[in-house]
């Protein structure tokens, strides 16, 4: 080799330094605000991305992980959103205390309606002017193949929520 390649071998080129610079930008964001507005903006593999790194610098930061199980629930939340059943599965092991959010989320993504149906009925005897949940038990009505039942949770919403 001769000297001058060598040299030249030794030096970041011009796209180094530009990466290099790009990555110290990026990683002196937020990255809990980062991960917030993927989410928001609903760019789920973005925010995957940057809540698993937020829960890998909690593990290695300290010793007691009190705030992981919020972390946790939100990448059961956006695995759910990707579609992603295997990464549900995997993260529910680590949630000790599993919501009924969640719950709902695990049993809609395994297409176990009749759970879900259960999840959704508790939701509405807690809340019974909830339109959302109002929709989340019809969606698992559907799914199944209830219609009649359907008709009747339908003629339960109370009329001020129905668009005349």
């Amino acid at each position: 080799m001769k000297p001058a390649e060598t040299k030249r071998s030794r030096e970041p080129s011009e796209t180094d330094q530009q990466v290099i610079k790009i990555d110290s930008v990026l990683s002196s964001l937020n990255q809990s605000l980062m991960a917030t507005a993927a989410f928001q903006c609903k760019a789920y593999a973005r925010s995957l991305m940057s809540y698993e790194r937020q829960i890998i610098d909690l593990r290695e930061r300290s010793s007691s992980h009190g705030d992981l199980p919020k972390y946790y629930d939100r990448l059961h939340e956006i695995y759910s959103n990707l579609d992603e059943p295997d990464g549900m599965e995997g993260v529910s092991t680590l949630i000790m205390s599993p919501s009924l959010e969640h719950q709902i989320r695990q049993h809609e993504s395994t297409g176990r309606w009749t759970s879900a149906q259960s999840c959704w009925e508790l939701r509405l005897q807690q809340a019974p002017d909830n339109v959302e949940f109002h929709l989340g038990l019809l969606r698992c009505l559907r799914n199944l193949g209830h219609y009649g039942m359907s008709l009747s949770v339908l003629l339960s919403i109370p009329e001020t929520y129905l668009c005349t």
